[in-house]
């Protein structure tokens, strides 16, 4: 297939998904929901029979599955059963995706052009909406609060903010590790100009949480090996985004307000929005249950959101993926859930040699920050740590043969 012909396929189908996702379909699932689920259906028969079949599988990927199928063990699980299952197909999402990748794409070229151009046309997909060619389907962050009733943040074609925010913050973290010096002089302006245009978006998003896990991830890919050339590149590529940054919160009264904590209703600023009082309420309400067994197997996400709705007055999760895991899954679920994530640093360090190391480990960090500071689930995050975690195994296999680790 023509190269030119091939990519503008690949753009209009995956913007056309992303776009279509915030549609509801029927009894409330929307597109984005049900396309997953049959991916997921598709996916899941074939690639575990396989597994089966060979008696060969990743630790970290057993793990995660058996993490998965912990989440149909819960307090909730039995009277809130269907959410139960949505819960654990969404959970399923990352080992199947890493699976199918090793079994059925045979390049790891492949899988790099997937993620690159991927987040080349996540960063792209908020040029029309911001251009005022597109109306989202869904609402951003709602700016009532700030004075501005009737006004959202941008959102792009997403269905929440913060999964806006966060898939762009890792689609920036992808591109910033594809300027290299190999490269021409108009690709890496290139990819300057999509990052300068990611990071304004993300401003304007008013949601912290992506920007947060940009920077702290661009801290380490610039800090890890320091030489003269890296502190200029440092020094001016730090002047430029602070000068956007700062151009932005000073032109626009609302980021002003947003990254002080401050709205119409408190004007004295804190940090966070209340995440710590989140936190606080979740352990609490799991801790203190009067049923034995929550401890061990949590309260699921269902009685865990109706608790923190009596304790803060909303139908919330924790705002952190770590904490939320202890009080949903119990301390079996937070045991699982702890192994797998250390099986994949451990898998990852193995592989210093890959290529496409640091972009790994940079990937691997954003998610780990992601959860730290949000929590829950977003498509994108999964499909790029799946995707790099695959090319690092096909590389190893490329260098060392057919190798096991059982």
């Amino acid at each position: 297939m023509n190269p030119i012909l091939k990519l503008f396929l690949f753009y209009t189908v995956s913007f056309g998904f992303l776009y279509l996702e915030p549609i509801e379909i029927v009894g409330g699932l929307t597109f984005g929901i049900i396309w997953k689920l049959i991916l997921m259906l598709f996916l899941f028969f074939p690639v575990i029979f396989r597994v089966i079949r060979e008696k060969h599988i990743e630790l970290f990927v057993f793990f995660a599955i058996v993490f998965s199928f912990k989440i149909l063990i819960s307090y909730s699980s039995l009277e809130y059963f269907s959410h139960t299952i949505t819960l654990f197909t969404k959970e399923m999402m990352f080992p199947l995706l890493y699976l199918f990748f090793i079994q059925k794409i045979e390049h790891k070229g492949t899988l790099v052009f997937l993620v690159k151009h991927y987040s080349i046309m996540i960063i792209l997909s908020f040029v029309p909406y911001m251009l005022g060619v597109l109306q989202p389907l869904s609402l951003g962050y709602d700016l009532a609060e700030f004075g501005r009733a009737g006004e959202y943040g941008l959102i792009g074609p997403f269905i929440k903010p913060h999964s806006g925010a966060i898939t762009l913050a890792f689609a920036m973290i992808v591109i910033t590790t594809h300027i290299k010096r190999e490269n021409t002089i108009y690709e890496n302006l290139f990819y300057l100009a999509l990052l300068l245009f990611g990071f304004y978006a993300s401003m304007l998003t008013y949601v912290r949480t992506g920007l947060t896990m940009y920077i702290i991830v661009l801290l380490y890919l610039y800090l890890r090996t320091i030489n003269i050339k890296k502190i200029i590149l440092m020094l001016l590529s730090s002047a430029v985004l602070f000068g956007v940054g700062l151009y932005i919160y000073e032109h626009n009264q609302i980021i002003q307000m947003r990254f002080q904590d401050k709205n119409k209703y408190n004007s004295s600023g804190g940090s966070g929005s209340g995440r710590v009082v989140f936190w606080e309420n979740a352990i609490d309400n799991w801790w203190t249950d009067p049923a034995p067994s929550v401890l061990y197997i949590g309260l699921g996400f269902d009685y865990a959101a109706q608790k923190m709705y009596k304790d803060v007055g909303l139908y919330i999760f924790a705002h952190n993926r770590y904490i939320q895991v202890l009080q949903q899954e119990g301390i079996i679920g937070f045991s699982l859930f702890f192994t797998y994530l250390f099986l994949i640093y451990r898998f990852i360090k193995r592989h210093k040699g890959s290529t496409y190391y640091v972009t790994t480990v940079a990937i691997f960090m954003g998610l780990l920050i992601e959860y730290m500071f949000q929590g829950g689930f977003f498509f994108p995050m999964v499909l790029f740590l799946a995707s790099y975690l695959a090319i690092l195994k096909k590389d190893e296999i490329n260098i060392y043969g057919d190798t096991n680790d059982k």
